[in-house]
């Protein structure tokens, strides 16, 4: 709960058929099942990742930061940079109107007892203070002035928060699983997660809500994305990148349309003066948009050389940015 967070189905209607494999287990039991977008970051592969340390090395971390986090680590015995093994979150249709969130954080070293003492202190520095409610057999924790936002400790290597009410809920789902309460037996949102999640060291799916999709179609701008049923996207960091969008649409013309678009678009950037002012021109050449039957796939994908080439320019312009320079002209 003291820990940052950090960060966002081909099978529709087929899927049902087998009511007997919706159980409550898997990525999703924890979440409620109102769940209908969800995004995962596995740390512990990204760790080893040569592609994830330069962007660390780029980022170049502010003293300040790297002061609290080594007290935090100290005072606490868990170092976020070292411990932390994956975050996922969850969020409903709608969660900018109750502010429902899900969060299910895996780590090692993980003292209920000493991050809660940690908090508490940093919450009294500012006159807050940290509450505690007996759920079950759990402890919910929340801050006096926010408790909207609850925690409690699944295990020593798991952290659950919840806002918007989702916090209790959780809690029931990790002491009863209740089938029908959990995310887990929607077998649409599974079969789309699962899709995402099985190749991907950064993954997000989501089913594309109803509202979502007419308010896009009152827009001609966005006539190809109202027509999305669902998304999955994935990227993955070895020594240089790869990214994949997939979109499910509702025929296979809006599927072809859709690609059309993005090869236009992608093709029409190429030409902007701003794109070849930056030297980005050449990597637009490794995105790749195509069709197949009702599904729609933009690819992207970048050697180690192109990874570090791109990684060079964008930091002179944070360097520039930083310093209120103006952009630097590259060329290739």
């Amino acid at each position: 709960m003291a820990i940052a967070l950090f960060a966002i189905g081909s099978c529709r209607g087929g899927c049902r058929r087998n009511e007997s494999a919706a159980t409550v287990e898997g990525r999703l039991a924890l979440f409620p099942a109102a769940t209908r977008i969800v995004a995962s970051i596995d740390v512990a592969k990204l760790r080893g990742s040569p592609a994830a340390a330069k962007l660390a090395a780029q980022a170049k971390r502010n003293p300040g930061d790297q002061h609290e986090i080594d007290d935090f680590a100290k005072r606490t015995g868990f170092d976020p940079l070292a411990h932390l093994n994956s975050v996922t979150v969850a969020f409903p249709d709608e969660a900018r109107v109750h502010g429902e969130l899900g969060v299910v954080l895996r780590a090692d070293h993980l003292d209920e007892t000493r991050l809660v003492a940690y908090v508490r202190d940093q919450l009294q520095k500012n006159g807050d203070d940290l509450t505690s409610t007996a759920h079950g057999r759990f402890t919910l924790w929340a801050s006096k002035r926010d408790p909207d936002l609850v925690g409690f400790f699944l295990d020593e290597q798991t952290v659950v928060l919840g806002a918007g009410g989702w916090g209790p809920k959780m809690a029931d789902l990790a002491e009863t699983p209740r089938p029908g309460d959990s995310a887990a037996t929607d077998l649409d949102l599974v079969s789309l997660v699962e899709r995402a999640a099985s190749a991907h060291d950064i993954w997000a799916a989501a089913i594309v809500p109803d509202a979502t999709r007419k308010s896009l179609s009152a827009d001609p701008k966005f006539a190809d994305a109202a027509n999305v049923q669902t998304l999955s996207a994935g990227l993955n960091l070895g020594k240089g990148l790869e990214a994949l969008l997939h979109a499910d649409l509702s025929t296979a013309a809006q599927a072809r349309a859709m690609a059309d678009h993005v090869t236009a678009a992608t093709a029409e950037a190429k030409k902007n003066p701003e794109v070849l002012m930056l030297g980005l021109g050449p990597y637009l050449d490794s995105v790749t948009a195509s069709a197949s039957g009702t599904g729609f796939d933009l690819h992207v994908g970048l050697s180690e050389a192109a990874f570090d080439d791109l990684l060079a320019r964008l930091g002179a312009l944070l360097t520039l940015a930083r310093g209120g320079g103006a952009a630097p002209i590259f060329s290739r």
